[in-house]
């Protein structure tokens, strides 16, 4: 091995931080090629030929009670990775996102930063709860890259070198998909197994109620490779496609008219791509009593949080009712009004946190390396 090729581990252990990661590491490769890359990732980083430790399925979980009954499986995977980079030794170590498994793993391992730089990438919703963390993230990290602007301000307070770089979604050029909408509504049950098993029940039942009144329509649910399997096999012999492929979803969800989605960032994939939208999520009663009590924002949608309205519907916990859903999803099918008020929005937004001249993953990269 050579030993003046920089070593950087990775931590993304949620799709969505798979895909800043496998965004990242093609920057990083475009602005040194000399780098070693190691650590845990999902299906994009490991299709650009990086190796993971482990399958992201094994960590990806969320929630007080669902962390809980898994909790012996995570510290044992905790502990392997800390263990991992202890050999490693790296030169940088990145975590994406995941506060509850990243933050473990890097509060053990702070005598490596006198040789080693420590990021984290994904600023913790710390003006929605938790806000301890930004104090504690300023202890444990020697940089904060953020996806919104609005977030710096709150790690600065505490001398972290922290910087807006943005999401890579929003760096398209062409949002203008008004032409391409078919009769389809796509559902996207969530990117966690947990969540899955929360909605996917709900969502089958309103394709099956929405099939009667809107035969036109097509419905179409659109998930990640890793849990394909479960929702075929819980779909039964009912004639719904389940789509995992990356291009064909890009398509589906560009063309289609509305979609049902749990709360997370597909809300702002779907309103960059002019979709208008219902959130829903749902889960463990203790989990939904902990958020309920801790919580200090309004909503659950980025995009209703950020204009500070329920621009987009959402139906969480005990709300998440399919009659509930159902109706909203009748009005809008029905009413376009509804429909243009959302995408008036988006339009917004874009303009919010476009980045037309600069690529996020590029910024975040030149951050990563430039550091001293």
């Amino acid at each position: 091995m050579n030993p003046n090729r920089k070593k950087i581990v990775i931590l993304a252990t949620e799709p969505s931080g798979d895909f800043l990661g496998s965004k990242l590491i093609k920057s990083l490769k475009e602005k040194e090629k000399n780098i070693l890359f190691y650590g845990i990732g999902g299906e994009k980083m490991q299709s650009i030929g990086f190796k993971s430790w482990f399958p992201i399925s094994y960590l990806s979980v969320n929630g007080y009670y669902e962390v809980f009954i898994k909790l012996f499986k995570l510290i044992y995977y905790i502990k392997k990775t800390i263990s991992y980079i202890k050999e490693i030794n790296p030169d940088i170590l990145i975590t994406i996102d995941s506060p509850s498994f990243n933050f473990r793993v890097v509060k053990k391992l702070q005598f490596l930063r006198k040789k080693s730089k420590f990021i984290h990438y994904v600023a913790p919703t710390v003006w929605a709860w938790k806000s301890y963390r930004a104090k504690d993230c300023s202890k444990n990290y020697d940089l904060m890259l953020t996806l919104f602007p609005f977030e710096p301000k709150y790690f600065r307070k505490y001398k972290l070198k922290t910087f807006f770089v943005g999401h890579p979604i929003f760096y398209e050029t062409d949002f203008n998909y008004k032409n391409l909408k078919k009769n389809i509504i796509s559902f996207y049950p969530g990117s966690r197994i947990n969540e899955v098993k929360k909605t996917l029940p709900i969502m089958i039942s309103l394709i099956e109620s929405l099939r009667n009144d809107f035969p036109n329509f097509q419905y179409k649910i659109l998930t990640i490779k890793s849990l394909k399997n479960f929702l075929l096999a819980n779909i039964n012999k009912l004639n719904i496609e389940v789509i995992d492929d990356e291009f064909e979803k890009e398509k589906i969800m560009k063309k289609s008219y509305i979609a049902i989605a749990a709360s997370g960032t597909v809300s702002l994939e779907l309103a960059f791509a002019n979709v208008p939208m219902i959130i829903v999520y749902d889960t463990s009663i203790i989990t939904a009593f902990i958020i309920n009590k801790l919580v200090k924002v309004k909503y659950a949608s980025l995009i209703n949080i950020i204009f500070n309205k329920e621009v987009v519907p959402e139906f969480l916990f005990t709300h998440f009712k399919k009659e509930s859903v159902l109706k909203k999803t009748e009005s809008l099918l029905r009413n376009t009004f509804e429909l243009e008020n959302q995408k008036k929005h988006f339009f917004k937004l874009k303009k919010k946190l476009l980045l037309k001249s600069k690529d996020p993953s590029i910024l975040a990269a030149n951050k990563i390396l430039g550091l001293k």
